[in-house]
């Protein structure tokens, strides 16, 4: 009798321990659940805030070298170009070079104008190809003096922030090469999760509290860094 009241205490023993080790197994898959969770959202909400941020309108047709265009409303067959919000936080204040002059002929996927910011440029791809036939001249203007970004450009670069006006070449077959709504978003979703990737103690030392980049993240990009950014995210 008192070896099976032995064996009955060990064996009341191991149904506590089972029955601790199932309990805290709950409890651990629980509260890191949630907190997998809770990190998972912080992650996501991240992003979303940073490609919010980015503004990426409806009604724009993205190049993915950071420029767009726009169907001229009151003159079918005239586009606006411009740059896109990414092209104009990079760099922050800037310069334009090289701008085409009304006559020019512009190439899609080709560099067509420049974007300085001190000594640091790059080189912009035409978003479409076409004969140049209107130049914002007030923009480029005001920029030259001022050497920063205008409100025009800060606050609606796709609207009273455009640079030219153009006559397609071929706007039907040139604008299966360009996005827009669902897949210029998820494609501006890629490039932030680039940029967060490519983020050092340089570019973070331009990230705002809750990691959003200010205006202006390639002044502190070294040279070597900088070549790589242009290749990576403006395809020069």
């Amino acid at each position: 009798m008192g070896n099976l009241a032995i064996y009955a205490t060990k064996g009341f023993e191991y149904l506590l321990i089972l029955g601790f080790l199932a309990l805290f197994t709950a409890f651990y898959l629980y509260f890191t659940s949630q907190r997998f969770e809770k990190v998972t959202a912080a992650i996501s909400s991240s992003v979303d805030q940073l490609v919010d941020w980015f503004r990426v309108p409806e009604n724009i047709l993205y190049h993915q070298g950071h420029t767009w265009i726009r169907p001229e409303k009151s003159s079918p067959g005239l586009l606006r170009v411009g740059m896109d919000d990414f092209a104009l936080k990079m760099a922050g204040p800037i310069r334009l070079r090289n701008n085409p002059t009304v006559g020019a002929f512009i190439r899609q996927g080709e560099k067509s104008w420049s974007l300085q910011d001190g000594e640091k440029s790059v080189d912009m791809l035409a978003p479409i190809s076409g004969e140049v036939v209107e130049v914002n001249i007030a923009l480029l203007a005001e920029l030259e003096k001022t050497g920063h970004n205008i409100e025009a450009l800060d606050a609606d670069p796709y609207g009273k922030g455009w640079l030219l006006k153009v006559i397609p070449e071929n706007f039907e077959r040139e604008r299966k090469g360009l996005l827009s709504g669902d897949l210029a978003k998820k494609w501006m979703e890629e490039v932030v999760k680039q940029l967060r990737q490519r983020i050092n103690p340089e570019l973070g030392a331009v990230m705002q509290d809750g990691g959003i980049p200010v205006a202006g993240m390639a002044k502190n990009i070294n040279a070597e860094e900088w070549d790589l950014l242009l290749r990576e995210f403006f395809l020069t």
